[in-house]
């Protein structure tokens, strides 16, 4: 049997003790309807009622961990009940008010994180585009004609003919007549 099946045979028998557990506290009779008296100053437990509680026969009281509520006494007064009752419908306001409060601290936590998250995508653009300045910048200061051709140009540029600008840089005629027209058109721009 391999891990994937082994997974999910775990989470079948998981989910059956879920719903057994579920059909089994449906079937339990309300705590009120048998609770025993409750000694003054100790809390019942369900463990306390479990005898009661288990009509099959079956001693769960591992699984019987949680306190019972205390029976509220039937002698106090009608006014402070009335009171409690107020109390009662106030706290689900205040409750919703604490809920709708968390909610938009989250939400403004959330505008919160978005606006770094965008301020940090800005400054990383404004450092790109300063990057890319510098680099036109560096561009635009070299000089438009090839290594390869600049002393020629100097040559030209000082009144040499094409054949002496030739044999001394090395290049065909062909190439110091054309770096002498160059050389012409640049100083009848300039």
């Amino acid at each position: 049997m391999g891990l994937r099946e082994a997974l999910w045979l775990g989470g079948f028998v998981l989910a059956c003790y879920a719903t057994w557990q579920f059909f089994r506290a449906l079937r339990a009779p309300h705590p009120s309807a048998s609770a025993p008296q409750a000694v003054p100053g100790r809390e019942a437990t369900r463990a306390d009622t479990s005898a009661d509680a288990n009509a099959d026969g079956v001693e769960d009281a591992f699984l019987d961990y949680a306190p019972l509520p205390a029976p509220q006494p039937s002698s106090a007064p009608a006014a402070p009940q009335s009171a409690a009752a107020g109390r009662e419908n106030a706290q689900p306001d205040v409750f919703q008010l604490e809920l709708d409060n968390s909610r938009l601290r989250q939400a403004l936590q959330a505008q919160r994180d978005l606006v770094a998250l965008q301020q940090g995508e800005i400054d990383r653009l404004v450092q790109d585009i300063t990057v890319l300045q510098d680099e036109l910048d560096r561009l635009r200061e070299q000089p438009t004609a090839s290594p390869e051709y600049s002393e020629a140009m100097v040559l030209a540029g000082q009144g040499l003919n094409a054949e002496m600008i030739a044999s001394r840089c090395g290049i065909t005629l062909a190439e110091a007549e054309l770096v002498l027209s160059l050389a012409r058109r640049g100083e009848g721009s300039a």
